[in-house]
């Protein structure tokens, strides 16, 4: 299911451009693990398309290098 989720295609026919990409794997089996992912969109609703079921928080981020201009 991932290899076909994140395939360069179904990636490019949803919009979506993935960047970066991070799972926490706990040694624990009974607890949950999580992926962050940095992507490029036109939206979070492409991204929320992408991930399709899956619970998903969307969040836009900025490069720190814009956010110190702003301090």
């Amino acid at each position: 299911m991932l290899k076909q989720l994140f395939s360069e295609q179904n990636m490019k026919n949803l919009g979506v451009n993935l960047v970066a990409a991070y799972m926490s794997c706990p040694q624990d089996t009974s607890v949950d693990h999580k992926g962050f992912f940095t992507m490029d969109a036109e939206n979070p609703e492409a991204v929320r398309r992408f991930f399709g079921q899956m619970a998903v928080e969307v969040r836009p981020v900025k490069p720190l290098s814009e956010v110190a201009k702003m301090l």
